[in-house]
């Protein structure tokens, strides 16, 4: 934004005006502690033309006074002849307030006539002016994990809110958006509830935009510690056995492409993304076991992930460094056609793709695996992340304790 400092004359009796000078856009003024656009100067100059005072009644009865410029009878300012001196006068005066006009511009553009704490005050009050709703847009097309989550929840604060300034952001715009959030439809349906989980994810994206916001001080409060953010439903995940996937396996389909993605995300544990995205530069042997060296696209954590030899002979016959391991499928396309597999399979659970990873995830736990080394091969930051996976096996478990009834 440019700056300015002007010089303005008001009016005042015995045909003088006084001297100030405005400034664009407010300055702070150290003494009162708050913003101003003017500063009186002890300086005036002699006018040109006659002006008198006018005394008036206002609206409410008081009189008042205030100074006008005499006019002729062609309403034009009548003209004063001034003298040598007051001429003189009004030369040095220009000259003096222009070089005090001049300072005071040379002080306002310079950073160093105030304190940190001070401009970072101004910058704030000028930040809070500006739209939150179109910098939240702005953080959710720029995430680089769960752009989804970031996505759909500046979506639904759009949808409720419209244009928000920064200065509208509280506590209670806060509180309300996490009811709306946990009592809304889906974006694109007018049936299904959002799920509470979902409004979870999404809540937690608004939180923290709204810290890096404070951050970068467009807030002046970080609201992080002072909100209860919602509590996630605990959600035993769907998965398939390892009989029913040899099952499924061992069911004819035509799309050659989805069965090696599914054998290889049950034997490896992998999401979809780092499936399509293998090259073959990323597969690697070192000390006789085969290892994929890879940033997993999730997290863009970098994880050594051994594999094997089963893994290894799915993935056929090695191509140059930059080329993909397997044929990449669109996710959408892939879990339509797992459907269809499922259904041909005569397999009535519901999954997806993903849930490959669970059954990955129960069968190493079933068979003995220490759940910490599952977390890693999994790539979670922490193993309580994995735990889920501890908690269907012992619900598994439990489910075989009617298995033998003696009848005694």
């Amino acid at each position: 934004m440019s700056k300015k400092v002007t010089v303005l004359k008001k009016l005042v009796k015995g045909n003088k005006s006084n001297l100030s000078l405005n400034f664009y856009p407010p300055v702070f003024n150290r003494k009162t502690g708050k913003k101003t656009r003017y500063e009186k100067t002890s300086y005036f100059i002699y006018n040109e033309f006659q002006s008198e005072i006018i005394y008036y009644t206002d609206a409410n009865g008081k009189k008042q006074s205030k100074i006008e410029i005499v006019k002729d009878k062609k309403g034009y300012p009548k003209k004063i002849t001034l003298t040598p001196a007051q001429k003189h006068h009004n030369r040095e005066t220009n000259e003096m307030i222009e070089l005090y006009r001049a300072k005071r511009f040379k002080e306002v553009i310079s950073p160093d006539i105030y304190t940190e704490a001070e401009l970072k005050s101004f910058k704030l009050t000028e930040n809070k002016k500006k739209i939150f709703t179109e910098y939240f847009k702005e953080k959710a097309e720029n995430a680089t994990k769960s752009a989804g989550a970031w996505s759909a929840s500046y979506g639904y604060f759009s949808k409720y809110y419209g244009n928000k300034l920064f200065s509208d952001i509280d506590k209670v715009l806060i509180e309300d958006f996490k009811n709306k959030l946990l009592n809304s439809f889906q974006l694109r349906s007018k049936k299904h509830k959002l799920k509470r989980n979902s409004a979870a994810s999404y809540f937690i994206r608004f939180i923290q935009v709204l810290e890096m916001a404070y951050e970068e001080n467009y807030l002046s409060e970080n609201f992080k510690g002072r909100i209860e953010w919602i509590e996630e439903e605990e959600v035993m995940k769907n998965f398939l056995t390892i009989d029913e996937c040899k099952i499924l396996f061992a069911t004819e389909f035509p799309d050659e492409v989805l069965k090696k993605y599914c054998v290889f995300a049950l034997l490896t544990g992998l999401r979809y993304s780092d499936i399509s995205n293998l090259k073959w530069g990323d597969v690697v042997r070192r000390h006789d076991t085969d290892f994929i060296d890879f940033r997993m696209k999730k997290t863009s954590a970098f994880q050594y992930h051994p594999i094997s030899q089963e893994a290894i002979n799915l993935m056929g016959d090695k191509q140059n460094r930059t080329d993909f391991v397997f044929e990449r499928i669109a996710y959408h396309s892939l879990n339509d056609n797992l459907r269809k597999w499922l259904l041909k399979a005569e397999i009535e659970k519901k999954v997806t793709f993903h849930n490959f990873r669970t059954s990955y995830a129960v069968a190493q736990l079933e068979a003995g695996a220490d759940i910490y080394l599952i977390s890693k091969m999994l790539g979670h930051k922490n193993v309580s992340t994995t735990e889920i996976y501890a908690k269907i096996v012992d619900k598994r478990k439990i489910s075989t304790i009617n298995n033998i009834i003696l009848g005694l």
